[in-house]
């Protein structure tokens, strides 16, 4: 088994493309790949500030979930529109789609998923951590990133704090976790290669 812990000052802050923001890049595949030069997929964090336009991402689908704050409705054009106010929460939508966000009550923090379904199938799962459980690994890459709390895992003696997130790959069997007081909210993101 392959993994990488990453905290949040090893990722990459970056503007949106459209100039309306910043965001935090955690992890892209394959690693150091840009949004012109394309990517198989992409886990990353926003604070949106103020409400205005989501930057257009044509050819990829995204995954949006809410972190911190009261939430935004989303204005999706003709498709209508949807309200992101309950946290870890996943929503889908196609990064090709005009996409405008409300805030509902100021600044939220958002956690968003991209892949390129052309190279690749990501799944996310968003659960509250109360008592030690075991993460059914599988052969996909996963990715855990803690929203909430701490996280222990005591097979690669790890202790995962608030925001960090761990990305396993070659992974066999299952991998143990451990919240810590008050347990933890996870986001688990697997993603499986196109063949």
């Amino acid at each position: 088994m392959d993994w990488i812990h990453l905290k949040p000052a090893d990722g990459r802050l970056m503007p949106w493309k459209n100039g309306g923001g910043r965001t935090l890049e955690i992890l892209v595949d394959p690693p150091g790949a840009t949004v012109d030069m394309g990517f198989g997929w992409r886990l990353s964090s926003a604070e949106v500030a103020v409400s205005g336009p989501f930057s257009a991402f044509p050819g990829l689908e995204r995954t949006l979930l809410l972190l911190e704050g009261a939430g935004f409705v989303l204005d999706l054009g003709s498709r209508g529109q949807a309200v992101v106010r309950d946290p870890l929460i996943p929503f889908v939508f196609s990064g090709d789609w005009p996409v405008s966000a409300s805030l509902v009550d100021g600044p939220c923090t958002d956690f968003n998923v991209m892949a390129d379904p052309r190279r690749c199938r990501a799944r996310v799962e968003a659960f509250r951590l109360e008592a030690p459980r075991p993460l059914d690994l599988g052969a996909a890459t996963v990715a855990i990133f803690v929203a909430r709390g701490t996280v222990s895992v005591p097979s690669l003696g790890l202790h995962l704090g608030q925001r960090h997130t761990l990305r396993v790959d070659a992974g066999v069997g299952a991998l143990a976790l451990a919240p810590g007081l008050g347990g933890a909210g996870l986001v688990v993101v697997r993603v499986d290669p196109k063949g």
